[in-house]
C-alpha cells in the first residue's frame, strides 16, 4: 500500500493528470455518519457520479438519503432501476437489491437485481464495486470505509486492476475497521487516509490533480 504521496497505481504508471468519470463508495458498521461526513465536504458541482453501497435494512435507505440531500451540497437519491448515472448526483443502493452500474461509460445507467443465494450482503459492494471497474475501467476510484467484515474487498481489487485509484479510511480514524483492512490485506488499496482527508482526496483525484 502506499501513501497519500504517492501518485503511482500498481503498475508504476501515474494515476495523477486524468479526470476521473465515477467514484464508488462502500461502508457497514458505522458508515452513515462516516458517508455523510465525506458528502458534506465534497464541493458544489462536484463533476462526476458517486455511487455508494451502505449495509442497511430494508426500508432504511429511502429515508437516509433524503436526510443526506438535505445536508449535503449534491443531490442524493434512493437508486432506481433505470436512472442515469449523472455528474452532480449521489445514488444510494436501496436495501434488499444489488446495485449495478452498465455502459457504455458516457451513458452508465443503474440496474437493480435481487438476492443472489450466495450473497452474504443486499447490497454487495464487492458487486457494485466490480460492475463500476467494467464500465469505467481507469476512471473510477473505489473508496471502502468502515465496516466488519469483508464485502468491497474483491470490488476494490477489480478497480485497481483496472488500472482505478482506491483508498480505504485509516484503521485509526475508523470505528470499525476489518472490511478496510480486508481491502488493505489482499492488496486491492493503494492509499489508506484518515477520514478527514477522504474528501479531499476524492475531488483530487476527480480532478485529475494526483
Amino acid at each position: 500500500m502506499r501513501s497519500t504521496n504517492d501518485t503511482f497505481g500498481q503498475s508504476g504508471t501515474p494515476l495523477g493528470g486524468v479526470p476521473l468519470r465515477a467514484v464508488i463508495i462502500g461502508a457497514s458498521a458505522g458508515g452513515p455518519r462516516e458517508i455523510q461526513s465525506v458528502l458534506e465536504r465534497l464541493p458544489c458541482g462536484f463533476p462526476v457520479p458517486i455511487a455508494i453501497c451502505q449495509h442497511m435494512t430494508e426500508g432504511a435507505t429511502a429515508p437516509w438519503a433524503e436526510r443526506l440531500n438535505e445536508c449535503c451540497p449534491l443531490r442524493v437519491v434512493e437508486a432506481a432501476p433505470g436512472m442515469r448515472f449523472e455528474a452532480g448526483h449521489v445514488y444510494i443502493a436501496p436495501a434488499g437489491r444489488h446495485m449495478r452500474l452498465i455502459g457504455p461509460a458516457h451513458t452508465a445507467r443503474i440496474t437493480l437485481l435481487p438476492d443472489f443465494a450466495d450473497a452474504l450482503h443486499v447490497p454487495s459492494i464487492d458487486f457494485l464495486m466490480s460492475s463500476a471497474a467494467e464500465v469505467f475501467g481507469s476512471r473510477v476510484m473505489g473508496v471502502l470505509l468502515t465496516g466488519m467484515g469483508s464485502d468491497g474487498a474483491l470490488g476494490m481489487l477489480a478497480i485497481r486492476n483496472a488500472g482505478g485509484a482506491t483508498a480505504i479510511q485509516s484503521a485509526e480514524s475508523a470505528p470499525f475497521s476489518s472490511m478496510p483492512m480486508a481491502a488493505a490485506e489482499l492488496g486491492a488499496a493503494s492509499e489508506q487516509v484518515d477520514l478527514t482527508h477522504i474528501p479531499g482526496l476524492i475531488t483530487r483525484r476527480v480532478e485529475g490533480r494526483i
